[in-house]
């Protein structure tokens, strides 16, 4: 009976080491598993590279700051970053958090630097994020994103800012030309859903932003201005090549009629 008990006590001692390491190892490596998740799934939500510089977390705080947030640029486009979202804080709810859900009270996203860039194909980088974002389904994140039972994680954040965004955009076809833009504030409140569905809700509405403030500047106006002259050049094309066509048919038709006359007069 003796032997027994100091078995079943070795036993218990040994999944307790067990549970206690696997704790352990979650928190000590918080950081790099929050960085590994942030890149994994805003890759998959924008379809280009997502980096990380640093992740800090303190559970015991209820905080957390994520540093050198990247998102590069789309294929085709010139500068490497389309995002640079500085120095983001968090305030995480310590008391809503469990296995399955997280909260966050609020996220602010300090002085993000955002790359416009149109080029010589005519298209936007922001726009092929967008359809990038738009094109994303949950179904691409995968079997990782869930937990072992199979049920998904879910995010509740409350509360986002962005402030002191700086917007700097590039019109190859207008001889590279540069601008240089301030952001006003944006706030989003309410966002829940996968890690996957979260990135997407955020920087598709960071992408709408940063558009309609380009939309309402100067730089909006040199971009109707451009795709005006483009267009009005397309029509004169047309019409040229119309006329073209329409003189060819109308020497084709003098032709028949003067052969018409030749066979008649015979």
């Amino acid at each position: 009976m003796q032997t027994r008990n100091k078995i079943i006590l070795g036993l218990v001692v040994i999944i307790l080491l067990a549970l206690a390491g696997g704790v352990y190892y979650v928190v000590t490596n918080l950081d790099a598993l929050v960085k590994a998740a942030i890149e994994k799934y805003g890759s998959e939500a924008t379809k280009t590279a997502v980096r990380v510089e640093r992740v800090h977390i303190s559970l015991g705080g209820g905080s957390g700051t994520i540093t050198g947030l990247t998102i590069a640029n789309p294929s085709g486009f010139a500068a490497p970053t389309a995002f640079s979202l500085g120095e983001i804080h968090t305030a995480i709810n310590t008391k809503a958090l469990t296995d399955k859900k997280i909260v966050i009270d609020e996220v602010r996203i300090l002085a993000p630097q955002i790359t416009y860039e149109m080029n010589t194909d005519k298209q936007g980088n922001l726009n092929v994020l967008k359809d990038n974002l738009v094109a994303a389904t949950p179904k691409q994140t995968g079997p990782v994103e869930k937990k072992p039972e199979g049920k998904p994680l879910v995010l509740t954040i409350r509360h986002v800012i962005l402030q002191d965004a700086a917007l700097h955009a590039t019109l190859v076809p207008l001889n590279n030309k540069q601008y240089e833009l301030k952001l006003p504030a944006l706030e989003m409140t309410n966002l829940n859903g996968t890690p996957a569905q979260i990135a997407r809700q955020i920087l598709t509405r960071l992408t709408d932003h940063a558009r309609a403030e380009i939309q309402k500047s100067a730089i909006g106006q040199e971009i109707d201005k451009f795709k005006d002259e483009a267009k009005a050049k397309m029509e004169e094309k047309k019409a040229e090549l119309k006329a073209k066509g329409d003189e060819k048919l109308e020497a084709e038709k003098q032709k028949a009629k003067d052969k018409l006359k030749s066979l008649l007069g015979r």
